[in-house]
């Protein structure tokens, strides 16, 4: 809450600065068993859940979010799905992107009594041990943010960054309301679509996306990249499968099935794939728990 109300205190005579061209700030995130996510803040009605209540604030001022949440402790020989309960135990990294202004945002938490300054080498940033979190704003437009090591954060995703994803995918990410990308897995986010651990182990990639349709229905889209394309051409069987077994099951229609799932080589496609209230529930509860991470709450 506290570094809400710093944001919004400064940020009302600033503007939009994209500091890194037509690039993502979030492409230098997805290191491997790393799980990026990022939301499109910029028109609260197309969001698929409601925010936090002290996240509200924000809205006229920040456009996206993304975070890179990881085990600090790192991962087992078992495949992990994760849930929002499961994000507490994680440390994550991230920025808010949007009306942003450097100067004042970091004048506002250098003269708060809650925020400690910290230097490590010639990096300076800001620390709220109540909250757990560490944050600067390093340029106009950009505030990063981090759980626990902010300087390898900097680093990465600022001072040395190295894109990561690739742009293909960054545009499907960004254009989409809510998305994430997972790079040799280990762990993975709930989506609500039944995929076995062992496909998780055997993909080279994750992305799946929600997707506003024009009638206004939620979708769920994804690329799955597997390490062969006779692993993708099981994968691409297995999910059509289960997505018709649970249909006849439900009692539901199955519908058009022909481009559903699609495979291309090594890569199996999810295409508009509509959101079952469970799904949705999930990721309404997902949702709000990812975006209470930098707001402190």
């Amino acid at each position: 809450m506290l570094l809400v109300c710093c944001i919004v205190l400064t940020t009302a005579i600033s503007c939009v600065h994209r500091p890194f061209g037509d690039d993502y700030y979030f492409q230098a995130m997805g290191a491997d068993q790393e799980v990026v996510v990022t939301m499109d803040l910029s028109d609260p009605h197309r969001l698929p859940a409601p925010l936090p209540a002290s996240f509200t604030a924000l809205l006229s001022r920040v456009n996206r979010v993304s975070v890179a949440l990881y085990d600090p402790k790192g991962y087992s020989d078992e495949t992990e799905v994760l849930t929002a309960q499961d994000l507490a135990a994680y440390e994550y990294y991230g920025a808010l992107e949007g009306n942003i202004p450097a100067f004042l945002t970091n004048s506002m938490l250098l003269w708060d009594d809650q925020w400690q300054k910290i230097e490590e080498d010639t990096v300076r940033y800001y620390r709220n041990e109540t909250l757990g979190l560490d944050v600067y704003a390093p340029t106009r437009g950009l505030l990063l943010f981090a759980s626990d090591n902010y300087l390898q954060a900097y680093q990465k995703t600022w001072k040395d960054r190295v894109t990561r994803i690739p742009k293909s995918l960054a545009d499907r990410m960004a254009n989409s309301l809510f998305g994430f990308y997972i790079a040799s897995p280990q762990a993975m986010i709930d989506v609500g679509i039944a995929l076995p651990k062992t496909a998780i182990m055997q993909s080279a990639s994750l992305l799946f996306v929600i997707e506003e349709q024009h009638d206004g229905q939620l979708t769920l889209g994804g690329i799955i990249t597997m390490k062969s394309e006779k692993l993708a051409n099981s994968l691409s069987i297995l999910l059509k499968s289960s997505y018709i077994s649970d249909k006849r099951r439900k009692g539901e229609p199955l519908g058009d099935l022909t481009d559903l799932f699609v495979r291309e080589d090594d890569a199996v496609y999810i295409q508009g794939m509509e959101l079952s209230q469970s799904q949705f529930d999930q990721f309404s509860r997902l949702f709000g728990s990812l975006v209470s991470l930098p707001a402190g709450e």
